[in-house]
């Protein structure tokens, strides 16, 4: 595709992706009442063991699951449901652990069982995340969640004593859809591996990297501080992590360009469209958080997000361009950017820890925009004296593993 081609299909591709955010919004206010229901009827306690639940599916889940989408992105068709078919075995593979271990190791079973649900709805999904359509993608995540909060607060509600063990499978239903229709899609297809174990390592090893530089620096925030402090970072975070996301939403929309073209630049999405929706991202992020500084809320709080909204705008840019050097394959380069960045945050964390939540906000920017001086230079900086591309071998159809 042309880079008249892809300037042209941008305005359709900004209608999808607004259609995928409005489904995201949707997931995510599902959530929170689900959130809301639970900590109602079961108390505090049972949430943090809920809590517990989800920190096993955020590091199980995405990292098992990392190769075969970087790889359903960029692979021929052929390769596509060949391992589309072991991407099946393996969620199955957790929610069956996860079904076995539920009733000894709660938190540790429901996480699996959550991982290897979430997975195979990503077995679903693939076709349409291959092909660019996050809006379609989102809707049936919002379906899935209505389903899943439906069935989980209606047995809180009408148990005359629910138990958080009754009221988490309630909360699995949509995953007993989600195996049918994954048996159907692969149908008979023999599996395949998503590359070779070098390959394999590094894609996984690049998704533990990006949750510990996402989810690990809470922890480490809290042992620094106090609960006080982590509630405005993680409250920060979560604003921001749900308006980037409109960065991966538009990258999706030029998955089969970029596929088709090894990740050629003229392919992806035009530089102009990704400056302006990470310029909107991070004015948006400062807007909320101005508002909060006028308003009654904790000072901390508003000046996190007003900090936070320069890494809105990094993270959305860093997402698109993650995209495009997924297709050009460059996983090594990820893999050592994804990995590097966290003693980085982590030493800005405790340097900054005077400031609470703050100086967290004020890393998490420093970190981002390193990363995306890395992504920037991997992609605009290797150029030919006549300013033209040069096409390695990352750009040739082979891993660089």
């Amino acid at each position: 595709m042309s880079e008249l081609t892809s300037t042209t299909a941008a305005p359709r591709n900004l209608a999808k992706t607004f259609v995928a955010m409005m489904w995201l919004g949707g997931t995510r206010g599902l959530g929170l009442l689900w959130t809301v229901v639970l900590i109602h009827q079961l108390g505090i306690g049972s949430y943090g063991l809920y809590g517990m639940a989800g920190a096993v599916t955020g590091l199980a889940g995405p990292a098992l699951d990392n190769a075969f989408n970087v790889r359903a992105i960029r692979e021929s068709e052929e390769r596509f449901v060949a391992e589309r078919t072991t991407r099946f075995l393996v969620a199955l593979s957790l929610i069956v652990v996860g079904s076995l271990l539920i009733s000894f190791v709660y938190f540790v079973g429901f996480g699996l069982i959550v991982a290897g649900g979430e997975n195979m709805f990503n077995v679903v999904k693939s076709r349409l995340i291959r092909d660019g359509h996050p809006d379609k993608a989102g809707r049936i995540d919002t379906v899935k969640q209505a389903t899943s909060v439906l069935a989980g607060c209606v047995y809180l509600v009408v148990a005359h004593a629910p138990t958080l063990l009754i009221a988490s499978l309630m909360y699995c239903t949509p995953y007993v859809a989600a195996v049918l229709l994954s048996i159907v899609i692969v149908g008979k297809q023999r599996p395949a591996i998503p590359g070779p174990p070098r390959l394999i390592a590094a894609l996984t090893g690049e998704m533990l990297g990006t949750m510990a530089y996402f989810q690990a620096d809470v922890l480490f925030l809290a042992w620094l501080t106090d609960s006080t402090v982590v509630g405005y970072y993680t409250l920060a975070s979560m604003v921001v992590v749900s308006v980037v996301s409109v960065g991966q939403a538009f990258a999706m929309t030029y998955h089969a360009p970029l596929r088709h073209a090894d990740g050629a630049l003229s392919a992806g999405p035009p530089l102009k469209y990704t400056l302006g929706l990470a310029a909107a991202g991070g004015i948006l992020v400062l807007l909320i958080g101005v508002g909060l500084l006028i308003s009654p809320a904790p000072t901390q709080l508003a000046v996190t997000m007003m900090v936070m909204s320069g890494f809105a705008a990094l993270r959305i840019v860093s997402w698109i361009f993650q995209v495009i050097l997924y297709n050009q394959r460059r996983d090594l380069l990820r893999l050592t950017a994804a990995v590097a960045l966290v003693p980085l945050k982590f030493g800005l964390i405790a340097a900054l820890v005077s400031l609470g939540s703050v100086g967290a906000g004020i890393s998490s920017t420093v970190g981002d925009a390193v990363l995306l001086a890395v992504f920037t230079f991997a992609l605009y900086g290797r150029k030919r004296s006549d300013g033209s591309e040069i096409h390695s071998s990352a750009y040739s159809g082979k891993d660089e593993t």
